[in-house]
């Protein structure tokens, strides 16, 4: 029988092993991640002390795995976030294109006097 201790670790390798792939469906590996961890809150809740000297070596080793997921996921949110703003982007271009002088109606009808 696995500890909690060990199912969080074997859950986390998962999600590094779903995080570093590059599927081009991203929002199946989202979901997927999502899934895995709250399974992984789960058995994170269930980890209680004292602990053995098996438990011990998987807690450290949990640690270290946990550092490189987060930064895996960290990544992916990054991806996002480019691919949005990128998004954003090409919708300003595309509105500048379709109305190229959009920004001009704004100062439409003002007169500036240079004289003192």
């Amino acid at each position: 029988m696995m500890n909690a201790v060990e199912k969080c670790v074997e859950i986390t390798k998962e999600i590094i092993s779903l995080s570093k792939s590059s599927s081009t469906e991203r929002d199946e590996v989202i979901s997927e991640i999502e899934r895995l961890l709250g399974m992984r809150s789960e058995w994170l809740s269930k980890i209680n002390k004292p602990f053995s000297t098996e438990e011990q070596i998987a807690g450290k080793n949990l640690i270290i795995l946990d550092k490189v997921m987060t930064s895996q996921l960290k990544k992916i949110q990054m991806d996002i976030q480019r691919d949005m703003n990128g998004l954003e982007q090409r919708k300003i271009s595309a509105e500048r294109y379709t109305n190229p002088y959009a920004a001009t109606e704004q100062l439409d009808g003002i007169f500036y006097d240079k004289r003192k």
